[in-house]
């Protein structure tokens, strides 16, 4: 509750960690502090803010963790098991964000809407299933295999628990298939970009930044010329996001609202994930446990034309924890503690351009679409000085581009197992570790499974 008191005007009055009851919401002005309270939630140590902001970086084996500290290393160490805390924490916050976008979408058609309102109503509910998407996507990419090394999209129990209602506290659960799963997301995402606004939207979910999130999840299903169809139309986009300049791309991680952030978490002074946050993680002089491997730091400082190349410093806190820290977390601009305030990009135009560039490689067609190449050297082209265009790509060069492009985004591991690659973490064994190791996704944690019987536990936990 502390931090509740005295934020920015985008937290202001919103309603406690207890869900609204229904006569709680019935005007529009009640539904959008309603729908701040979920993306509250963003904020905490298990989403973006936090643990879940490096967790595929962390697993990906480009990082490292300093010292002796025990708060985002385990997940680097794959050490979890049912009654863990990371899988029980990341559970709780998915659940319970679904549980708010549920408890206000069961009293939305009782909602007055006055004259006037109507296109503020329609966006904050088309927000509600955005949300409540990229929410079982998120849980489904931690708790189940990705679509494309699964045992079978309609395998029993392959799947998440779906949440489409508010529950009763003593409801039990059954996971579904992963088909069905994904259909769900599916549909939640369509039903949102009939709803939501085209117009910019500081730190909330628009109708491009759901498009470009449809286009993830369709890469993630291996439906390429959808996931192209997608990535086009934000490509095309008339509301002026467009990728960073050369010049520009040192400075624009400590400012807000910049021309690639198609959705970003805003984080204040007083709401945001305190030492469990992504920028403690990554500097010396805080928890130092998502630190640079050597190994990464000399692949990525290896072409000093890549502006990209300039995005890690070797630092140390005292002469202790020496080692290569990622620039993107430094702090937003004005913030009294830096180190706790940083707004994670969870979408940003050039995954966009990436996504295009794979979907188009893997054989993806859709009206108006360049090729592979296109897309690939058009982000080079605004990264590398000098840069001379390629006629041809491989998976292996959007793979690397998305190595250096999106590092410490939450994106290496998942980019990895989709593509069928073994991941080189030697912290857990001297070997690579095998795409479909069982510790690839979390275990149900046990307090679910006992309120469950039926809760299908995964493979080996």
């Amino acid at each position: 509750m502390v931090l509740l008191v005295g934020c920015t005007d985008l937290f202001d009055q919103m309603p406690s960690d207890q869900l609204p009851s229904s006569s709680a919401i019935t005007t529009v002005s009640d539904l959008e502090k309603a729908v701040n309270g979920v993306y509250l939630l963003y904020t905490s140590r298990s989403s973006y803010a936090g643990d879940f902001g490096l967790y595929a970086d962390g697993k990906g084996g480009d990082t490292r963790y300093m010292g002796s500290f025990n708060h985002f290393a385990p997940i680097t160490r794959y050490e979890h098991d049912a009654t863990s805390d990371v899988p029980a924490r990341s559970y709780d916050n998915f659940y319970t964000g679904l549980a708010r976008v549920n408890n206000i979408l069961d009293v939305i058609d009782n909602i007055l809407v006055e004259p006037g309102e109507e296109e503020m109503f329609s966006d904050l509910t088309g927000q509600l299933f955005a949300l409540r998407a990229l929410l079982h996507f998120d849980a489904a990419r931690l708790f189940a295999r990705l679509p494309g090394v699964s045992e079978g999209m309609n395998a029993a129990n392959s799947g998440i628990v779906l949440s489409t209602a508010y529950y009763q506290p003593d409801a039990t659960f059954t996971r579904s298939t992963l088909s069905e799963t994904y259909e769900l997301i599916s549909e939640d995402f369509r039903a949102a970009l009939t709803s939501l606004s085209k117009e910019k939207n500081y730190g909330k979910l628009n109708y491009w930044a759901a498009k470009a999130l449809q286009a993830r999840m369709y890469l993630y299903l291996e439906d390429y010329s959808n996931a192209l169809a997608a990535a086009i139309e934000v490509i095309n986009n008339d509301r002026g996001y467009s990728l960073y300049s050369r010049s520009e791309y040192l400075s624009v991680w400590s400012k807000t609202a910049t021309t690639e952030s198609l959705f970003e978490i805003v984080t204040t002074d007083l709401v945001n994930a305190q030492r469990n946050s992504i920028g403690y993680y990554t500097i010396p002089d805080g928890y130092a446990e998502c630190a640079v491997t050597d190994d990464f730091a000399g692949w990525l400082r290896a072409d000093a034309n890549d502006i990209r190349s300039a995005m890690i410093q070797q630092k140390s806190s005292n002469g202790n924890y020496l080692a290569w820290y990622p620039l993107k977390y430094t702090g937003q601009e004005g913030a009294t503690a830096p180190s706790y305030v940083n707004n994670p990009k969870i979408i940003r135009m050039s995954e966009v351009y990436l996504i295009a560039a794979e979907a188009r490689l893997k054989g993806g067609t859709a009206t108006g679409a360049l090729t592979a190449p296109d897309y690939y050297n058009t982000l080079r082209e605004r990264r590398i000085s000098g840069y001379t265009p390629v006629s041809e790509v491989t998976i292996d060069d959007i793979l690397s581009e998305r190595r250096r492009e999106l590092f410490c985004e939450n994106h290496r591991m998942f980019d990895l197992v989709r593509n069928e690659r073994n991941i080189s973490a030697p912290i857990v064994q001297s070997a690579p570790l095998p795409y479909n190791d069982y510790r690839i996704i979390l275990p149900i944690p046990k307090r679910e499974i006992d309120i469950s019987p039926g809760l299908v536990q995964n493979p080996k936990y």
